[in-house]
């Protein structure tokens, strides 16, 4: 899979900032190996060459610090009705149904990756089976134990860890400045989700609840874990034939937080967020069709409530059965209490991507 294209950037900032808006070309690309051994045996292992960011600014290609992030790899063993898979693995339960047209760049920047970050889109180091429980009903156990920077879950933890935003920031702090790069091993998260998942011909719906603890500090046994759960739900209905796709997708998540001045100690607040998203997909020909996504983010801790708002308007024509240009319209603004104003970025794009 690969695409790049031109975007154009307009810039709202609060009064004072004065960063000039650009117009980067832009670039990602996966590539990797999918296949099966025998009748019970497939695996995958894919890597990706990053956008650069999430608004596609820019990674190095000559001096060794091109981003190139593991997307998936695992082995998978099924047999009847019943599925394990071990290694980096994605619950596609806990993905929200999204519009393909605004798929351009594979979800990867900030309008279209960030709303399936907050909502609790899962896929990392782990093991997940699944047990088909009737006809088009198949029910899921996701499991992960590692570092917060080990899956994408952990980006639902809220909460300050000073001086960071959130917990996964404290954790991929060190990344790049050890001597192995690795990220800080004080931290530590236990993370399971149980889903169910129905798709028929006019329906596809998705339920799950993701529960986790995080150990913020492994060298000390008697500190406070954040403890939390994220519920969600999903559906999308196939009319027209497949043609028209109307779907929409909430979550609610909720976790304690700790004392900003003694980390070992849960406060009695809690962080408390949830995600609307929705949206429609009309292909008027073949493949060839417009889409619409709309994602309203809303987060508060003590002292500060945030709302973000992603949308997207775009549209897919296809050259050839495998190479389609396309054109899109992205809004972000974010709303903080105590600020007088939003800010924000509007982007316009204009891509090209191949798929094999």
């Amino acid at each position: 899979m690969i695409a790049g294209g031109f975007r154009l950037e307009s810039l709202k900032q609060k009064p004072g900032e004065t960063a000039q808006a650009r117009h980067p070309t832009v670039a990602v690309s996966r590539f990797g190996v999918r296949g099966s051994i025998g009748a019970h045996v497939t695996f995958a292992s894919i890597l990706e060459a990053s956008l650069g960011g999430g608004l596609g600014y820019g990674a190095s290609v000559w001096e060794g610090q091109a981003e190139l992030a593991v997307r998936e790899q695992w082995v998978r063993y099924a047999r009847g009705d019943a599925a394990i898979a071990v290694g980096r693995v994605l619950d596609d339960a806990t993905f929200d149904f999204v519009s393909v047209h605004t798929g351009d760049l594979f979800y990867t920047d900030t309008y279209t990756r960030d709303p399936l970050l907050f909502s609790g889109a899962d896929f990392g180091t782990g093991i997940r089976g699944t047990l088909e429980i009737a006809p088009h009903l198949t029910a899921g156990l996701t499991f992960h134990s590692t570092n917060p920077t080990g899956l994408t879950g952990t980006l639902i933890i809220g909460g300050k860890l000073a001086p960071f935003d959130r917990p996964f920031d404290l954790a991929s702090a060190q990344v790049g400045r050890s001597q192995q790069s690795l990220p800080d091993q004080n931290l530590h998260i236990y993370f399971g989700t149980p889903s169910l998942v129905y798709s028929d011909d006019v329906i596809d719906a998705k339920a799950a609840i993701q529960m986790y603890v995080l150990d913020t500090q492994m060298s000390i046994g008697n500190d406070d874990a954040i403890r939390g759960y994220n519920v969600r739900g999903d559906v999308r209905l196939k009319l027209d034939g497949g043609r028209l796709r109307p779907f929409a997708n909430v979550s609610r998540n909720q976790n304690e937080i700790l004392d900003p001045a003694d980390a070992t100690m849960r406060l009695t607040e809690t962080f408390r967020s949830y995600e609307l998203s929705g949206g429609v997909d009309y292909d008027y020909e073949d493949k060839n069709g417009v889409g619409v996504q709309y994602a309203l983010v809303d987060s508060r801790e003590p002292g500060q409530h945030t709302r973000e708002h992603y949308a997207s308007v775009a549209t897919s024509y296809w050259l050839e059965p495998e190479l389609a240009i396309g054109v899109r319209a992205s809004v972000y603004v974010r709303q903080v209490s105590g600020d007088a104003e939003a800010t924000g970025h509007r982007s316009l794009f204009f891509t090209m991507r191949l798929v094999l």
